[in-house]
């Protein structure tokens, strides 16, 4: 199929040519697990609708997409700025033909697909989908090295590039061949903080202006050329139409988290306290009754519906994948670490397989030198506290001090954990903190206090008794000989900063 795109205010015009038949609009985006329906942007197209993302056309037609997304997941255009993620406005027929695009504009255009003429494109629908489109008459090109660059419309400062370059290097001591292989990041800052998503050979990246932790999501992106898709679950098949199910999204974002969290450390590029920082803020999410609730291979399963849907109840009911995966490869890497491997070794080995299984990660991790993975991966609360406390001293600060039960946006209620205080004097999600014993201020520590809460409008008085905080927030101290071969530190602090009242 060809595509020839003429980007406009908000709106962009495809004119396509394939063959009469059914055209099929993806409802699924590789790399983002929620179905996204993205017929939902099609405005207008010359076809008789036979479904709600399939159409019936003639060799030749027309159609009109919404394009307003500032999620790097979809597209956008502007006067002055395009971005396509492929999925997200080219249906497809059958995913073996060549597909091509070319786009009615004179401005710079950066892409991965194969320029022939004015034309770009894949051998198949696969390739072409994988590939975003990044176009602007201010784009410019932004060398890391020799085979990486970043295509963005925004200033980034040179420190920035040097960092990534480090990490770069220090990817290539677990993959020296592939990291020669050209890769392109595509960068915007914006008033959201989307994150990325991953493609074979590039990335999209859309995050705030004032983001901390810009290094940690560039590597993190740029390990999923590794780890997810040039090695990838076995049954994490693509189909663009429907969910695909795998136990090991822990293992495909949540281990990829680790490496993170780990490489510009080792780089150099992170220091040891804001890496430890970064880690005990993790493991503080991981104090909340939703570790009790959901295993880590559970979590993989119900992302379509939990994770990607999650409303400020999900730290009750749920874990992330990212977080305890994080701290489950952190024990892994101990682990190998202290007999004498590391997880780098773990990836050497996979990569050898491509497609692997649950099993796979477990015997050649059991080689390496972990212990009883399933425990960590099957069991409801994983015993990950116990399993650190070999390599690091942990104290929770915070436990047995005054406690409510409740973070809050300014007055607004954000989160009320189960079982509280605050839970048990019947504070909701949502509420609005008017009034304390009385008068407009703010919350304090009392054995008992009178809240006038505003519910959907409605004014109800609550009385909340003080309670004991069971342990949230906690200091992570590392020391000795293991500890110093991981991180390459003689000791280092982190301390998590969870607002909980």
């Amino acid at each position: 199929m060809r595509f020839l795109v003429k980007p406009l205010n908000r709106y962009i015009e495809v004119l396509a040519e394939g063959k009469e038949g059914i055209v099929t609009f993806p409802t699924w985006v590789p790399g983002s697990y929620i179905i996204r329906e993205l017929e939902r942007f099609v405005v207008e197209i010359d076809g008789v609708r036979i479904g709600k993302n399939k159409f019936y056309v003639k060799n030749r037609f027309r159609y009109l997409v919404q394009a307003l997304s500032k999620d790097q997941r979809e597209l956008i255009s502007t006067s002055n700025y395009l971005f396509i993620n492929p999925p997200a406005l080219f249906p497809f027929q059958t995913f073996d033909e060549e597909y091509c695009v070319k786009i009615d504009t004179n401005w710079q255009i950066h892409t991965t697909l194969r320029r022939v003429g004015d034309w770009f494109c894949a051998e198949n629908y696969h390739e072409f989908v994988d590939s975003p489109i990044q176009a602007s008459p201010n784009l410019k090109v932004i060398d890391i090295d020799e085979n990486h660059k970043i295509s963005t419309i925004d200033n980034i400062e040179d420190l920035f590039i040097k960092s990534l370059a480090k990490c770069i290097d220090e990817i290539s001591k677990i993959f020296p061949n592939d990291i020669k292989e050209k890769y392109i990041f595509f960068f915007r800052r914006s008033d959201l903080n989307f994150g990325g998503i991953e493609h074979e050979n590039s990335s999209a990246i859309v995050t705030t202006w004032d983001n901390k932790e810009l290094i940690r999501l560039f590597v993190h992106e740029y390990f999923h050329r590794f780890n997810v898709k040039k090695i990838r679950p076995k049954d994490l098949k693509i189909n663009y139409e429907t969910e695909s199910y795998t136990e090991l999204l822990w293992f495909a974002e949540g281990i990829t988290e680790y490496i993170a969290t780990i490489i510009p450390l080792r780089a150099k590029v992170a220091n040891i306290n804001e890496t430890l920082n970064y880690i005990a803020n993790t493991l503080a999410w991981l104090t909340f009754p939703g570790i009790r609730r959901m295993s880590l291979a559970e979590s993989s399963y119900t992302t379509w519906i939990k994770y990607y849907r999650k409303d400020n109840n999900f730290a009750n009911i749920g874990i992330s994948y990212y977080q305890l995966g994080l701290i489950v490869g952190l024990i892994m890497d101990l682990e190998m670490i202290k007999n004498g491997n590391s997880i780098y070794d773990l990836f050497k080995e996979l990569y050898k397989i491509k497609e692997y299984t649950y099993e796979d990660i477990r015997e050649i991790s059991e080689k390496l030198g972990v212990s009883n993975l399933d425990e960590l991966v099957y069991s409801r609360n994983p015993p990950i506290f116990n399993r650190l406390s070999e390599y690091f001293e942990i104290r929770f600060i915070d436990k047995g001090s005054p406690y409510y039960g409740l973070m809050l946006e300014g007055k607004k209620v954000i989160f009320v954990e189960d079982n509280s205080p605050a839970d048990m004097a019947g504070i909701i999600q949502g509420d609005e903190i008017v009034a304390v014993d009385g008068a407009i201020k703010g919350l304090e520590y009392k054995d008992s206090i009178k809240l006038l809460i505003n519910r959907e409008g409605r004014l109800i008085e609550l009385v909340v008794t003080l309670g004991k905080n069971p342990g949230h927030n906690l200091i992570i101290r590392g020391k000795g000989e293991i500890f110093k071969r991981w991180s390459g530190y003689d000791e280092g602090e982190g301390k998590s900063e969870l607002k909980i009242i």
